[in-house]
C-alpha cells in the first residue's frame, strides 16, 4: 500500500468524483446513475482511494466489486489520470482482494480489454490468470474481452 493512501467504503458524497474519474479513464464510461445503483446493491462492495487526513478528503481512485455464491467479480477499476503509477490500483485491487476472501469468495473473476497493457501487467503481476475471452464484449469498438481469474486456494491462502 502506498504511504499516506488511504482506503474506505464509498459513499453517497463520493460518486461525483468517481464519475468524473470515470469519465476521463474510459471510452464507454459509466454513467453516475450507475456508481448510485452500486451503492445500494447488496452485492456490490465499492471501495474510494484518497489522502489520509489530516489532508482533504478527494477521490484518488475506485474499485467496485460483487461477491456472490463464493465469486468475486471486479467490475470496474480506476485511477484518476494525475494520479497513475503510484500504487493507488494496486492497493485498490489488493484491497478489495482481501476484502472479498473475508466474505467467503474462493475465485475472483474479471474481463479486461486485450489492448489495455497497464492493466493487465498489473492483474498478472497479482496472480491472475487467464482463462478465457468473451468475443466482441466491448460495444465501443466490439474488441474482444480477456477472461482472468484469481484463485485463492493456489497460493495457500485457505
Amino acid at each position: 500500500m502506498p504511504p499516506g493512501l488511504l482506503i474506505r467504503k464509498a459513499g453517497l458524497a463520493d460518486v461525483k468524483a468517481v464519475s468524473d474519474i470515470e469519465q476521463q479513464a474510459f471510452i464507454a464510461p459509466w454513467s453516475r446513475w450507475s456508481f448510485l445503483t452500486e451503492l445500494g446493491n447488496p452485492v456490490s462492495h465499492f471501495l474510494v482511494a484518497g489522502p489520509m487526513p489530516p489532508q482533504a478528503w478527494q477521490v484518488w481512485g475506485y474499485v467496485i466489486f460483487w461477491a456472490a455464491a463464493q465469486e468475486m467479480h471486479i467490475m470496474n477499476l480506476a485511477v484518476h489520470p494525475r494520479r497513475r503509477g503510484q500504487g493507488i490500483a494496486r492497493g485498490l485491487l489488493t484491497e478489495a482482494l482481501v476484502r472479498a476472501r473475508a466474505l467467503g469468495t474462493g475465485t475472483a473473476w474479471l474481463e479486461v480489454r486485450p489492448s489495455n497493457s497497464a492493466a493487465r501487467a498489473l492483474y498478472e503481476s497479482l496472480g491472475f490468470e487467464e482463462m478465457g475471452m468473451r468475443p466482441r464484449y466491448y460495444q465501443d469498438n466490439q474488441e474482444d474481452a480477456l477472461i482472468l481469474a484469481y484463485f485463492w486456494e493456489d497460493r495457500g491462502e485457505d
